[in-house]
């Protein structure tokens, strides 16, 4: 009977390209290649199925997208599903985030509508189709289940199982990736955003990827909110009643850690002016933060253009985050202090002379240059070009409006919300959760 099975086996995979990878008295393993590997897994099952030859999860561990395992009396048969291009990842970078955080969304989705932990098993064109109610993405399904890589598989199952272990008995949810739940919600940031003139990147707002929503919640405060705090305040509330909950995604390699950020109660961030770097003969300029953080600031623009001032959090490992010149604006101006001019690029074109002025008073007080040095340095081709004017001019500007506070908490506090913001923790940003 055993060499029954093991014909009917061989026939169902005689239309597949195959290979035999281990072939001894007990274990078998054949590896399966088709770039559509669960639709493949699918039907290779349900053939097995119909033949009435029982199988499981494979419990050999051959990476994050498994396979399947038949146990005869004597003998094990392993199929190890491989795509034949050594595995997804196809597609632009834009392209690729959209699947892999709709596949977070979907994964998470099987994991709330089966009420259990995953595996990469549970993932199937049946088990998404009978869940399809339960998430709503951007992604194309097709290419999530057959190009998604196996390190992304791996931090989906782990990020689904995640998220269920932490929210899969509060109640029912739904998940979403880029569809008209999260439009709902980006377009009340915009509406806020454009009453307030206010600007800043939606991202610095809240970074999260997917959200999930507890089944029959209102929406009234997010669609009614006309002030940024106001809004801020009801997508915190909503995240602490688990009502609303946005997760920011990272590729998860072990484990996971979820963690929330932006609850205003439990922040215990505190970041004081430590003065700054500045020197001539660079374009950038830096604030010192206690505890060894510093923000560079200058021109992160392309090649000689005049553009992409910004600020960007330097940390021990990587950089940190980054935040624009008009959320720098943003916050001088709650702080009560004086704006960075906005027209750098204009005065650089129209009167490079009288910019390299200002920038030569800062130059003096700064970085303690002697006249001759500062002559000498309006004289060098290689440091003076319309780039360096533009960014030195903005980083002068700033380090002039920071010197000038005379009161220590008004600039300790002003600095630590250009860290937060740049961190994406501060007051302007809203509430969620970071998964990790």
């Amino acid at each position: 009977m055993e060499q029954e099975e093991q014909t009917v086996i061989d026939q169902i995979l005689q239309n597949y390209d195959v290979q035999v990878l281990k072939d001894t008295k007990h274990i078998k393993e054949i590896k399966v290649l088709n770039n559509n590997r669960t639709s493949t897994r699918d039907n290779i099952e349900d053939a097995l199925l119909s033949n009435r030859i029982p199988f499981g999860q494979l419990t050999r561990d051959v990476g994050s997208f498994g396979g399947t395992e038949i146990t005869f009396d004597k003998k094990k048969v392993r199929l190890i599903y491989k795509p034949k291009t050594g595995g997804g990842g196809s597609g632009a970078g834009a392209e690729n985030t959209t699947r892999n955080e709709s596949a977070q969304a979907v994964y998470a989705a099987i994991a709330f509508g089966k009420k259990k932990t995953i595996t990469n098993n549970d993932v199937t064109s049946r088990t998404i189709n009978k869940y399809s109610d339960l998430f709503g993405v951007d992604g194309s399904i097709p290419d999530i289940l057959n190009n998604l890589p196996d390190e992304w598989i791996k931090s989906s199952v782990t990020g689904a199982n995640e998220l269920y272990n932490r929210f899969g008995k509060k109640g029912q949810y739904t998940i979403h990736r880029g569809d008209a739940v999260v439009n709902r919600i980006n377009s009340a940031f915009k509406r806020v955003k454009a009453i307030e003139n206010v600007r800043m990147d939606i991202n610095k707002w809240n970074p999260s990827d997917i959200w999930l929503v507890k089944k029959g919640y209102d929406f009234k405060c997010i669609d009614e909110e006309k002030t940024l705090l106001g809004l801020n305040q009801c997508i915190q509330e909503e995240l602490q009643h688990e009502n609303l909950i946005g997760i920011s995604l990272k590729l998860m390699q072990s484990g996971a850690s979820l963690s929330p950020k932006n609850i205003f109660t439990d922040m215990k961030f505190c970041k004081n002016y430590n003065g700054y770097e500045y020197s001539g003969k660079s374009i950038d300029g830096y604030i010192k933060l206690s505890g060894g953080t510093k923000i560079q600031f200058r021109s992160f623009g392309a090649g000689l253009g005049l553009t992409g001032f910004q600020g960007e959090v330097k940390g021990a490992n990587a950089n940190q985050g980054k935040i624009g010149l008009g959320p720098t604006n943003l916050i001088l101006r709650t702080h009560g202090q004086p704006e960075i001019p906005t027209n750098a690029a204009a005065r650089v074109k129209s009167d490079p002379t009288g910019v390299f002025l200002e920038i030569a008073a800062g130059l003096k007080k700064y970085a303690r240059l002697t006249d001759k040095q500062v002559t000498e340095l309006q004289g060098n081709a290689k440091i003076n070009t319309p780039k360096f004017l533009y960014s030195k001019l903005q980083v002068t500007q700033l380090i002039d409006i920071l010197q000038s506070i005379q009161d220590k908490k008004v600039r300790d506090q002003l600095v630590e919300d250009i860290y937060l913001y740049a961190s994406s923790q501060s007051r302007f940003s809203s509430a969620y959760y970071k998964l990790e």
